[in-house]
C-alpha cells in the first residue's frame, strides 16, 4: 500500500495516458466521458467503441455524442479537449469487440486505463440476447485487457440490483457466487447452446426478477473466474437521475432509468400506478457515478485499494425516498415548470398497491380514455396510437413491478472509503459526498440542464399548449363520465328489473 504522500492526484494519475471507454453513447458513459475530459485534461487520448446504429455510421455517432447539452461548456471553453476522442469502429458482442487490426493494434500499445460502461439495459430482452451483449462482451474485454501493454485497471459499470434475487439486507459490497464457474456459460454462449444455457440458469438460486439483473450478476461472476488476477474495480449505481452539480446541474437523456416513466407522469399521460406507495426508490445523481468510475480507476491503478474493488454507489438518506414522495416532486415540479408537449391537466399520480384494483383503476384512466380518443382518430382517418402507448407503459410496468414493492438497503464501505482518498483540490469536482442533494432540488433543476425542457421542440407556445391540455382534461372527463352515467343506468336498470 502506498503512503498518501506518494499517491499521484487524481489528474496526474491520468495525465499521459490513454483511456478505453465502451458505451460512450449512453447516459452514464457519456457523462463519464465528460468528466474524465473535464478533470483529466492531461490524457492522452480516449479511444471510444462505436458500431454503427440505424444506418448512422460511428464518427458520425461520435458528433451526436458532443452534440449532447452535456459538453456546451466544453466546446465553448476548451474546445481542443474535444480532439482527443477517438472512435474505435466495433460492437462488444463480436469477437475481439469487432475492432479490425489496425485499430487492435493501436489499442493493445496505447491503452492504460479501461472503463466498460456497454450494456443492454433491457427487462424483456431473451436471454441470449442479453448474456451475449453483457456477458460475452465483458469477456471480450477482459481478453483485450490481458493484451494490452500498459495496462493499469478495469472498471467495470455493473449494477446495485445484480443481486436483487437476495431481499437480506443490505446487499453486501461482494460478488455473490453463482453455483457454477462462469466458464460453463461462456462455453454455453460461445457454442450457441441456448439449451444449455437455459438449464444453467434455472439452477441459479433464488430467481432474479428479470434476466437484465442475473446477466449483471453473471458478468461480476466472469470477471472473478477469469480476471481476478487483473485490477479491476466494479462499481454498482442504483437508479442513476439527473446530474447533481457537475458540469450542468439538471442534466439527464429521456431514454435513462426511471426518467420516462417521470416524464409520462409529468406530462399527464401516466395518471395510474401498480406500486406500494411506501416502498422506496434508491437514486444516486449521474456526475457521482461518474466520479465513482473516475476515482475507482485511480483507487486501484495507484494500489491504494486492493483488487477488486466493488463499490456500491447508491442513495443517501435524502435521495431513498417512498414511491408517493416522488410522485409528489414530480408533481411540484411539473406545477413550477410546465413539461412542453403536455397534453393533461393534472398530474396527481394514484398509487394502487391491489393487482386488480390498479386494473379496473386504469381501464377508467388509461384505457377507457384511449380507446375512444383511437376510435375518433380513425374516423378523422389518422394513426391511433394511444392505446398502443398505454399498453406499452402496461409492459414497462409489469417488468418493473417487482421494484415498485421492494425496498433495497445497501452496504456502501468501499464507496464512502473512496471518498475519503480524495485530496482536498480533487473533492470540488470529484467528490462522492452528496448528502446535501434532494430529490426534489434534483427534479427542479431539470429545466436548466434537461433537453426536453426546450419549448421550441413544442409545436405550440405554452399559452396554446395551455389550452390543448384543458381541451384533452375535458374530453377525457366527458367520456369517462359517459361511461360512469352508461353504467349507473345499467346498474339501475338491473336493480328495477330485480325489484319487479
Amino acid at each position: 500500500m502506498l503512503e498518501a504522500s506518494d499517491v499521484p492526484r487524481v489528474a496526474e494519475f491520468y495525465h499521459g495516458k490513454s483511456v478505453f471507454l465502451t458505451g460512450a453513447a449512453g447516459f452514464i458513459a457519456s457523462v463519464l466521458l465528460e468528466t474524465l475530459l473535464r478533470c483529466g485534461p492531461g490524457i492522452k487520448f480516449i479511444y471510444i467503441l462505436l458500431r454503427t446504429k440505424k444506418k448512422v455510421q460511428p464518427e458520425d455517432r461520435k458528433e451526436q455524442i458532443f452534440n449532447k447539452k452535456i459538453f456546451e461548456k466544453l466546446k465553448k471553453e476548451t474546445p481542443e479537449l474535444l480532439k482527443k476522442v477517438c472512435v474505435i469502429s466495433g460492437d462488444v458482442s463480436l469477437p475481439n469487440l469487432g475492432i479490425n487490426e489496425d485499430d487492435t493494434h493501436l489499442l493493445l500499445k496505447e491503452v492504460s486505463i479501461v472503463f466498460h460502461c456497454a450494456a443492454v439495459v433491457n427487462f424483456k430482452k431473451p436471454l441470449e440476447f442479453l448474456l451475449k451483449n453483457n456477458v460475452l462482451g465483458l469477456s471480450n474485454i477482459i481478453e483485450l485487457c490481458r493484451k494490452m501493454r500498459k495496462f493499469e485497471v478495469l472498471v467495470y459499470t455493473s449494477t446495485a440490483y445484480s443481486n436483487c434475487n437476495h431481499l437480506n439486507f443490505p446487499l453486501k459490497e461482494q460478488v455473490y457466487r453463482l453455483p457454477f464457474h462462469a466458464g460453463k456459460f461462456l462455453d454455453a454462449l460461445k457454442n450457441g447452446d441456448n439449451e444449455k444455457l437455459r438449464e444453467l440458469v434455472v439452477h441459479c438460486k433464488p430467481d432474479w426478477p428479470n434476466l437484465y439483473s442475473f446477466s449483471k450478476c453473471l458478468a461480476e461472476n466472469v470477471i472473478m473466474d477469469t480476471a481476478s488476477d487483473l485490477p479491476v474495480a466494479i462499481v454498482r449505481p442504483s437508479i442513476v437521475f439527473s446530474t447533481w452539480k457537475h458540469p450542468i446541474p439538471g442534466y439527464v437523456e429521456e431514454n435513462s432509468g426511471l426518467l420516462a416513466v417521470t416524464l409520462g407522469i409529468g406530462k399527464g399521460f401516466i395518471k395510474v400506478v401498480n406500486a406500494d406507495s411506501n416502498c422506496k426508490l434508491n437514486f444516486v445523481p449521474a456526475d457521482i457515478v461518474a466520479n465513482a468510475h473516475v476515482l475507482a480507476a485511480w483507487c486501484v491503478g495507484t494500489k491504494r485499494c486492493t483488487s477488486p474493488l466493488i463499490a456500491n454507489c447508491t442513495a443517501t438518506e435524502n435521495l431513498h425516498i417512498k414511491i408517493y414522495e416522488y410522485a409528489e416532486s414530480i408533481y411540484q415540479l411539473v406545477q413550477t415548470f410546465p413539461l412542453p408537449q403536455s397534453f393533461a391537466k393534472h398530474t396527481n399520480l394514484i398509487i394502487v398497491p391491489c393487482k386488480y384494483l390498479y386494473y379496473i383503476t386504469a381501464a377508467f384512466y388509461h384505457h377507457l380514455p384511449a380507446f375512444v380518443l383511437d376510435g375518433v382518430l380513425r374516423i378523422l382517418r389518422k394513426k391511433p396510437r394511444i392505446y398502443s402507448l398505454y399498453r406499452f407503459f402496461d409492459t414497462v410496468m409489469s417488468a418493473m413491478k417487482f421494484f415498485w414493492f421492494h425496498s433495497f438497503e445497501f452496504e456502501k464501505n468501499n464507496f464512502e472509503h473512496l471518498d475519503k482518498l480524495i485530496h482536498p483540490e480533487d473533492r470540488k469536482d470529484l467528490t462522492l459526498d452528496f448528502r446535501d442533494a434532494t430529490f426534489l432540488g434534483m427534479a427542479l433543476s431539470l429545466p436548466k440542464g434537461s433537453s426536453f425542457y426546450n419549448w421550441k421542440l413544442d409545436k405550440k407556445s405554452q399559452w396554446e399548449r395551455q389550452r390543448t391540455k384543458l381541451r384533452r382534461h375535458i374530453q377525457i372527463s366527458c367520456i369517462q363520465g359517459i361511461f360512469l352515467i352508461i353504467c349507473f343506468l345499467l346498474i339501475y336498470w338491473v336493480i328495477s328489473s330485480i325489484i319487479r
